[in-house]
């Protein structure tokens, strides 16, 4: 034994092999992962690879069909409108979107009053689905109105995010403006980006003044519970939720014009900053390019394929704080001696985009309705309106991604108008 060869202690041959294999395994694992990744990428829709530049997929739509187009970015046409028309001034809403500039956390930290939508008496630039900018007007309380509607009896007040609001189209060609045409007096007070606790506290804020006959609350299936995850951990809006809080908003309103004048001011520094910066075609190429290996990388695609088969991502959605909400809601346009009406909004995505990563929430719209219509809700839902449609791009900006055209608008308009009580 006085030639064996020593032991060395920790050494295990049999364990290193373990390991190797155990490594050898996850190296095919993940070269098997990314491959599949990479043939569902090679075999996605055509739809599904444009949603890397939707910008750039709507120029192309445009430049076949002969359309006129601003191919401009929203900052630049802003500093340009902005020289031209004196009170043009930046949106902003109570939502993520602004959570991080300075007015709002410095607004959160002393407790004041922060604005549901501004600006208040000014103009805005819209968003352009359509490649074409548009002018907004925005009345004394910072919403999409003309002022002269407060100065009568309200028939009908809209609530929720985009689509209530009517997304990129002036006050006479959103949902609104359709129903004001057919001589129903309607408040838009829709708040883009936000979710169903801002509509709560809007409808506060606002019903006991103008006592609306009737109440609808868009509910867009594509966003409106994603945005709730942010809103509930909001410590001012998750008051509205006590029977009788509310700040006295509309007498108030001095303090909300001087949130935006300082809101205003970051906006517009924030609006040159990216205006000066560089998108020249080659820039847009690369910025596609690496989406495409950023999707890749992450499994994009593989994921939105095993969530769909899935309901565990369900439960990340907070539908009992939701259905509070909702019959808060009813209960306060009741208080105020109006119908509430719950009204569900179908995304693009259900229509055009099967491999989509919003299907697990699009897949609870029967749970979402049927819920509802236990607790006494009374209920509208628009998506088998628009799906029995031959022409449904018709109804979307160059029909492709995007919130309502002003046809789409004015069918959401017809819908409701049947179910108002004057």
């Amino acid at each position: 034994h006085r030639f064996s060869k020593p032991r060395v202690v920790g050494s295990n041959p049999s364990g290193r092999a373990t390991m190797k294999k155990i490594l050898n395994y996850l190296i095919y694992l993940v070269v098997i992962i990314y491959s599949v990744e990479i043939l569902l990428f090679i075999f996605s829709s055509d739809i599904q690879k444009s949603l890397v530049n939707i910008k750039g997929y709507r120029i192309k739509i445009a430049k076949e069909n002969n359309l006129k187009f601003d191919p401009r970015e929203p900052e630049v046409v802003f500093l340009e409108k902005k020289s031209q028309i004196k009170d043009l001034s930046v949106p902003f809403y109570y939502s993520a979107l602004f959570s991080n500039f300075e007015t709002f956390i410095r607004a959160k930290e002393k407790n004041e009053i922060i604005p549901f939508r501004g600006p208040v008496n000014k103009k805005t630039l819209s968003c352009a689905e359509d490649l074409n900018y548009k002018i907004i007007n925005n009345d004394k309380y910072g919403f999409k109105n003309s002022n002269s509607i407060y100065d009568s009896k309200i028939d009908v007040i809209l609530l929720g995010g985009s689509f209530a609001e009517g997304f990129c189209y002036t006050g006479v060609d959103d949902i609104a403006g359709n129903l004001i045409k057919e001589d129903i007096r309607t408040l838009n007070l829709g708040v883009a980006t936000t979710g169903p606790l801002v509509s709560l506290a809007v409808l506060k804020e606002f019903s006991s003044t103008y006592k609306p006959k009737n109440v609808f609350y868009l509910y867009y299936e594509s966003n409106s519970l994603n945005v709730l995850n942010w809103e509930e951990k909001d410590k001012k809006l998750i008051k509205y939720l006590n029977e009788n809080y509310k700040t006295d908003y509309i007498k108030n309103i001095s303090r909300v014009k001087k949130f935006l004048n300082f809101a205003e001011k970051e906006s517009v520094e924030i609006a040159k900053i990216k205006a000066n910066q560089n998108n020249d075609k080659e820039k847009s190429f690369l910025k596609t390019y690496y989406r495409n290996i950023q999707d890749i990388l992450e499994i994009t695609i593989l994921k939105n394929r095993l969530r769909k088969l899935s309901k565990f991502e369900n439960k990340t959605y907070k539908l009992d704080l939701f259905n509070k909400i909702i019959i808060q809601m009813k209960h306060e346009t009741e208080k105020n001696g109006g119908i509430f009406t719950f009204v569900y909004i179908p995304s693009w995505d259900r229509f055009f985009n099967s491999s989509s990563n919003l299907h697990s929430i699009i897949g609870l719209r029967d749970i979402i309705v049927d819920n509802l219509k236990k607790k006494n809700i009374n209920v509208i839902d628009t998506t088998d309106n628009f799906s029995n449609l031959k022409d449904l791009k018709e109804y979307y900006p160059l029909g492709y991604v995007g919130h309502f055209n002003q046809r789409g608008y004015k069918r959401v308009a017809d819908i409701l108008k049947e179910r108002i009580s004057k």
